[in-house]
């Protein structure tokens, strides 16, 4: 088969597919969400989450993103997955991605991984797909991307996402007065924009 054109590939005019990558933060370990962008910013890195998260098989940790359109991330960052994703991140072409070592993942059973022999330092692109009568264990919805290790930005990339307007300035304002920072978006997104809306923080809307 012959080769294509990036721009010729149909997510650029299919609206359930995209060229960009999403990797999504949230608050921990006592900083925000907002805090943890500016530092992934200042570092020009996503580091790799690691078995402990209980997401990672094997011993080599892997930054995440996910293979979704702008709309559909109003269905992720909701209250009830705040633990795991909220309204700030950044976003990369699947060119860059692909250049940087990220690849989409490999939905398995634990079956399927031991009978195709995955080799240990391949484990972190194995996901747990299992179906049975008793359910399922899918993460389809995802459609995971992963870098081993960890994920260098580019000094320059597509984009970062924020919650609101206000936080566009501040982030704005922050990017200008501050020289410490190894990447730099392109753009500034707000997802209250882009998506229409967004449900509000459980503490907000108590």
């Amino acid at each position: 088969m012959s080769a294509i054109d990036y721009r010729r590939l149909p997510f650029w005019t299919r609206p359930d597919l995209t060229p960009y990558l999403i990797h999504l933060t949230r608050a921990r370990r006592g900083r925000s969400g907002f805090e943890n962008l500016v530092n992934i910013l200042r570092g020009g890195v996503v580091r790799g989450s690691t078995t402990q998260t209980g997401f990672i098989k094997g011993s080599i940790p892997a930054a995440c993103f996910m293979d979704v359109p702008f709309h559909a991330l109003k269905s992720v960052c909701t209250p009830e997955n705040a633990e795991r994703y909220e309204p700030y991140g950044v976003v990369v072409s699947k060119r860059t991605a692909y250049e940087r070592g990220a690849r989409p993942v490999l939905y398995l059973s634990g079956t399927e991984q031991r009978r195709l022999d995955v080799p240990r330092d391949q484990l972190w692109r194995v996901v747990k797909l299992e179906v049975s009568e008793e359910g399922w264990v899918s993460w389809l919805h995802e459609r995971e991307w992963r870098c081993p290790h960890e994920f260098r930005l580019p000094k320059r990339f597509v984009a970062a996402i924020v919650r609101s307007l206000t936080e566009v300035g501040h982030l704005q304002e922050m990017l200008e007065d501050d020289e410490d920072f190894k990447s730099l978006p392109k753009c500034i997104l707000p997802l209250e924009v882009i998506c229409q809306g967004l449900p509000k923080p459980l503490e907000q809307s108590q």
